[in-house]
């Protein structure tokens, strides 16, 4: 008799995967566990982090996909009579939106300095 064959629908075996945090990061953890509402265990909550984690990724990626294409478009309908420097110039002010909208952007650190 041969070996056994798994069915087709049968879900993979899991795999344990380990990592020993830095007491640092052990404590930011441990800060979060106890910022949930149903309180989880250690290894549910590095899962929870670690899935926020990669779902943020996931949009940083569509994000700079996005600045891509909008950059290339930019590109097509530049003006081809003006310099090199000056195109990049304004390729990046459109890209980057006017400065004076730049305190109220989510997606941007804060600026320590006032805009003037």
């Amino acid at each position: 008799m041969g070996p056994m064959k798994r069915p087709e629908n049968a879900t993979p075996s899991v795999r344990s995967a380990g990592f020993r945090p830095s007491q640092s990061l052990l404590r930011a953890i441990t800060a979060w566990m106890a910022l949930q509402e149903e309180r989880p265990s250690l290894s549910q909550a590095i899962t929870r982090l670690v899935e926020l984690g990669l779902a943020h990724a996931d949009q940083d990626r569509q994000k700079l996909r996005a600045r891509e294409m909008a950059g290339d478009t930019i590109d097509r309908m530049g003006d081809a009579t003006t310099t090199e420097d000056d195109r990049a110039i304004r390729k990046r002010d459109l890209l980057d939106g006017p400065k004076e909208f730049d305190r109220v952007r989510i997606d941007r650190a804060k600026r320590s300095k006032p805009i003037q």
